[in-house]
């Protein structure tokens, strides 16, 4: 049997030079002086808890939101992020980005991202590269179709990443672990367990924690910023 093919790709600069998040949501209160330092007192203290292990991560997102995003519309946020989504898409990403899509399309390989980064920015950039399969962190609305401060489900990040990715294959009838070939796009030693599940780990322009653990685990290194 001819095994199913399959390409993940991480988003936040593994197919971006930058990461998406942090410049999306600052980028909302540009002229905004009044709401700068909550936004910055809040997001740093919940960082600190999360680095002492006294928070979960997800409490950064959150905070971002609550300080930035919160009583925005969804209409309005998803203005924003089409945007944002241009100007990635079209000067944002890693020079061999769209090649290497493009070389997994052509040998007819599913192709799918996986991002710590929120449906309302991967969605719009995930169009834009012809990608329908997206698994990423979720927002939430409120009845009045308004930003809530909560996020929609699990934050996509490290073990948690691995296990929506997995779930999410597993909802197909058609996925069958054992006779599907898996390989793993990332620059985040934070996708580690993904890297690991996968068959081929490629670490792309790696950060210098993946950097250290590439030999150790057999991966791939790629520069994607080379002409």
């Amino acid at each position: 049997m001819t095994k199913q093919r399959i390409a993940i790709f991480d988003l936040d600069e593994t197919l971006t030079k930058k990461g998406t998040w942090g410049r999306f949501v600052t980028g909302t209160i540009k002229g905004k002086p009044l709401k700068w330092v909550p936004f910055f007192v809040s997001t740093v203290f919940s960082q600190i808890l999360y680095m002492l292990k006294l928070g979960p991560r997800e409490h950064v997102k959150e905070n971002m939101m609550r300080w930035a995003l919160s009583g925005r519309t969804r209409a309005d946020l998803e203005k924003l992020a089409s945007d944002f989504a241009d100007y990635e898409v079209g000067d944002g990403l890693r020079h061999r980005a769209k090649m290497m899509i493009e070389k997994h399309r052509a040998a007819g390989d599913r192709i799918i991202i996986a991002s710590a980064a929120v449906d309302l920015i991967v969605d719009p950039i995930a169009d834009r590269l012809g990608i329908a399969e997206r698994v990423c962190t979720k927002m939430a609305y409120d009845n009045d179709d308004k930003l809530s401060r909560k996020l929609g489900g699990m934050n996509c990040y490290g073990a948690g990443k691995l296990t929506m990715v997995q779930e999410y294959l597993e909802q197909d009838p058609n996925f069958d672990r054992a006779q599907a070939h898996i390989t793993m796009y990332s620059d985040s030693r934070s996708d580690l367990a993904i890297m690991r599940w996968a068959d081929v780990g490629i670490a792309v322009n790696p950060s210098p924690r993946l950097a250290k653990v590439t030999e150790q685990y057999g991966f791939e290194v790629q520069d994607w910023d080379k002409e």
